[in-house]
């Protein structure tokens, strides 16, 4: 790319969208450790020391002023959840503001972008939509998408939308990921499990409701941050489109997965690898075999202590 920035060790600048978010501040910190110069991008300015392009996704003009000079995108951008406003605030924000990113990209001649996707996508992650149990697990990246609500069509909608950019060349690595834990959300994890029948809204203050779905998977956000990193690293030819499961080594459940499963659901859930629950009997939903081989990727921050009473 012509007008690509570098820093002097050759990295190119990395434009984080949503980086004064949850999330955003861990792409920050991760990012700039591994020796990128970061731009960030969102509502306003984070805490986090970067270059920072203040504006709203969903604007065309303000994502191609901060899509300047950027070798690669890692676009988080969002509206994180259904609690985050209307259905048809959701999809504006996050459809819109990703064809919006993607097509900026596209014009400055950005070819690598990893996209924040959800294991929503599966369509068993929050009981106000319709909640779809999986045909199987651990779920794979074979496993139908079945969008259940209006964040996780968001989500669907905006891989379509990199696939359809693949056509351009562009490559993306789609990231799947389960409840962030973050440390704001450990009161809510606390309360949740010490009265899971009753746990509803955000009773301890937190930023929204523990979430994870009826698995209680989870991922600790210094992990994920550096699954974004691998991703962003990771080589993909032109226009291939990778999509990637990524959680824990186990669930905030308070009962082994597969028991779960059979209390819910009886037969209904097929599992399809024994050997790993009988290995880990608290082994989250979905798999992460493949970001383990693909990406290199496997967590390695287990917060169980949290509901097991340590600090």
């Amino acid at each position: 790319m012509e007008n690509e920035v570098k820093n002097e060790q050759g990295k190119p600048l990395v434009l984080i969208t949503g980086a004064a978010g949850l999330l955003g501040r861990y792409l920050v910190r991760e990012m700039r450790k591994a020796g990128y110069p970061v731009r960030g991008f969102d509502l306003r300015k984070g805490s986090e020391d970067c270059d920072w392009a203040v504006g709203d996704v969903t604007s065309g003009a303000d994502v191609s002023a901060a899509m300047k000079g950027v070798g690669k995108v890692i676009h988080a951008a969002a509206r994180a959840n259904i609690w985050q406003g209307t259905g048809e605030e959701i999809l504006q924000t996050n459809v819109m503001g990703t064809w919006q990113v993607y097509e900026a990209a596209r014009r400055e001649g950005v070819h690598n972008l990893v996209f924040c996707s959800s294991d929503s996508t599966v369509g068993y992650t929050v009981r106000e939509g319709a909640m779809v149990p999986p045909r199987y697990m651990p779920v794979d990246t074979s496993h139908p998408l079945q969008a259940t609500d209006p964040y996780a069509l968001s989500k669907i909608l905006g891989e379509d939308i990199a696939r359809s950019f693949c056509h351009w060349g562009m490559s993306t690595v789609a990231l799947r990921t389960v409840f962030v834990a973050y440390p704001e959300m450990e009161g809510e994890i606390r309360a949740r499990h010490a009265d899971p029948e009753n746990y509803k809204g955000t009773p301890a203050g937190g930023p929204s409701s523990a979430g994870g779905g009826v698995f209680y998977n989870y991922i600790d956000p210094r992990d994920l941050a550096r699954a974004f990193r691998l991703a962003l690293e990771f080589e993909l030819p032109p226009g291939a489109f990778r999509p990637f499961f990524l959680s824990s080594g186990e669930t905030f459940a308070p009962e082994p997965t597969v028991d779960r499963a059979r209390r819910l659901h009886g037969d209904g859930i097929e599992v399809r690898d024994p050997a790993l629950y009988e290995r880990s009997p608290y082994a989250g939903l979905y798999d992460t075999a493949e970001a383990a081989r693909d990406l290199g990727f496997v967590a390695e921050h287990s917060l169980r202590h949290i509901i097991n009473g340590g600090a």
